[in-house]
């Protein structure tokens, strides 16, 4: 029995002293961690855009970046304000007589330049090859049904220039004076004429971009006037200023510097 009752005192010792430190015992507090702060920082990716081969400005062409457009204006330059520093940026430049241009880049700076060079879709020199050959071919003709052909070579801007050997070019019926004079002279000029040769030759282009150029040449014309069929021959340096309207070129501007005819 006394076995017994001391297994029961000392059960109910630890028992109570169980209880005892579970009372005593301070609740374990867990402090949260601490947000973390997530700054973004932003800046500045600006650039000029221009065409591959001159290095002139491109007016018109249609920067995109982060969802942002942007039309650049006749200094070729473009700027975006508050994008987000990141590695996964692409811009890309659009513009109807050139490639497409799409290029990556990591902002992780106030201010980033980027500058764009973009390749024409077409090559102008042999545009314009192409364009004088026909131009000759429809002078060539004497044909009247190709009057309105002719005039659509021309800009509705167009204008001969005013020097003395232009202004005498002008007068001898050779070169229009204004869009409004091209019919009338093709149109006398297949009437006084019963052969005419025009041949451009030596052809030098400077091209400012896809849509303007100025050209230089020389231009030799052999012609042969009414039923007497008298010679004339003409030798001029000329000056051609192109622009770009749609998809075709259009002079805007003749000049004639040197102008030589033999009668």
């Amino acid at each position: 029995m006394t076995f017994k009752r001391n297994v029961w005192l000392f059960f109910v010792i630890c028992m109570v002293c169980l209880f005892a430190c579970e009372e005593a015992e301070d609740p374990i507090e867990i402090e949260p961690e601490p947000e973390k702060t997530v700054v973004i920082q932003y800046g500045t990716v600006s650039g000029t855009v221009t065409d591959v081969g001159s290095g002139e400005p491109i007016l018109g062409a249609t920067v995109t970046l982060q969802g942002l457009s942007f039309t650049t204006g006749v200094d070729g330059t473009f700027a975006f304000h508050g994008i987000s520093y990141s590695d996964a940026h692409t811009l890309t430049v659009a513009d109807v007589d050139y490639k497409p241009y799409n290029q990556p880049l990591t902002l992780s700076q106030p201010r980033l330049t980027v500058d764009v060079a973009l390749t024409p879709l077409r090559d102008p020199e042999a545009e314009i090859q192409e364009f004088f050959d026909h131009f000759s071919d429809l002078l060539e003709s004497l044909d009247m049904d190709n009057i309105e052909a002719i005039r659509a070579l021309f800009s509705e801007t167009y204008v001969a220039a005013d020097d003395p050997a232009t202004l005498f070019g002008v007068a001898s019926g050779i070169i229009p004076e204004n869009y409004e004079d091209v019919v009338p002279a093709m149109t006398q000029l297949f009437e006084e004429y019963v052969s005419l040769e025009f041949i451009f030759n030596d052809i030098e282009i400077d091209v400012t971009n896809a849509r303007k150029m100025a050209v230089t040449l020389r231009l030799d014309i052999n012609a042969e006037k009414g039923e007497q069929r008298d010679l004339r021959e003409l030798k001029a340096h000329c000056k051609f200023e192109f622009r770009r309207e749609g998809s075709d070129w259009k002079i805007v501007h003749w000049q004639l510097f040197e102008l030589d005819i033999r009668l």
